[in-house]
């Protein structure tokens, strides 16, 4: 099924759609023969085939979205793009390419499998000159973030408040504490400060790291922070960086972050490809279990 509604989304994201525009201009050559890997409507393919007299090849697996996308472009009269609906890793596209597009990106960054796909493009084309991202890292950085505490203070007013049928939650209140801390929030963080540096959680070269997979422990220390903020930064060309950060330009991916459970000084995050989620794990104090 097309998910129309975040299609919008993402065709709405100038931010997006000018860095990529601004990287592929900095990347392509004319005469490059283009791939879009995970094509979506066909917008970053049709802006690939305004920057070069080579043929780009835009590949979508999802069927109603790639007869949508070649809808549109064969009746915007961009006939240099050829729709291939399959696997980008699998499908036939006649010659191999220079350079490869994929906004293939999740929420952190990992999730759309951005890493496993360019390594296998690489390993099927071992001529392709350049990613389009070339890099991919995730960060974490300690916050104090008024967002996160009128998040938390929302859900204890639920588990405190007087509830129908007598049950108390009080004896529970540090699980569903620390359950909150183990849950990824995406929204808009505004009253946000640092509360410590920002550091690396993994960083992918694009076509030569194979495998998504880690697991980082993050020690808080004595920080005030009340929250981790987490996110991606995306290097699209040697002058072009896109990021998820809270500073950087707003984006559809949001702001991730993760709330600090009272007494908790250690998170320990890590990616897992084959479930292509993340998870964060909290040091438990005693009392709390």
């Amino acid at each position: 099924m097309f998910e129309a509604h975040q299609h919008a989304r993402m065709l709405a994201d100038a931010t997006r759609l000018t860095a990529f525009h601004d990287a592929m201009a900095e990347v392509i050559a004319d005469g490059d023969r283009v791939l879009d890997a995970g094509a979506g409507t066909g917008i970053l393919a049709a802006m690939a085939s305004r920057l070069t007299s080579g043929t780009v090849v835009a590949v979508e697996y999802l069927e109603d979205t790639a007869a949508f996308a070649a809808q549109a472009l064969r009746d915007s009269r961009l006939d240099r793009v050829e729709v291939v609906r399959g696997n980008a890793v699998e499908a036939d596209i006649g010659t191999p390419p220079d350079v490869v597009v994929s906004e293939t990106i999740g929420s952190l960054g990992p999730e759309e499998n951005i890493v496993g796909l360019t390594h296998a493009l690489r390993r099927r084309y071992p001529g392709i000159r350049a990613f389009v991202p070339s890099r991919l890292r995730v960060l974490a950085e300690p916050v104090v973030s008024a967002e996160a505490a009128a998040l938390r203070a929302s859900v204890i007013g639920a588990f405190t408040r007087e509830q129908p049928g007598g049950i108390s939650f009080t004896t529970v209140l540090p699980r569903a504490e620390h359950a909150l801390g183990g849950q990824i929030i995406t929204a808009r963080l505004t009253d946000t400060t640092p509360a410590g540096p920002a550091r690396s959680l993994v960083e992918y070269d694009l076509g030569t790291t194979p495998d998504a997979d880690f697991s980082r422990t993050l020690s808080l220390g004595d920080s005030p922070a009340n929250a981790v903020h987490l996110y991606f930064e995306a290097p699209l060309s040697p002058t072009v960086t896109l990021s998820s950060h809270r500073g950087a330009e707003f984006t559809h991916w949001g702001h991730s972050y993760i709330v600090r459970p009272p007494g908790a000084s250690t998170v320990t995050i890590a990616y897992r490809n084959a479930d292509r989620r993340f998870t964060c794990h909290w040091d438990r104090p005693a009392e709390s279990d």
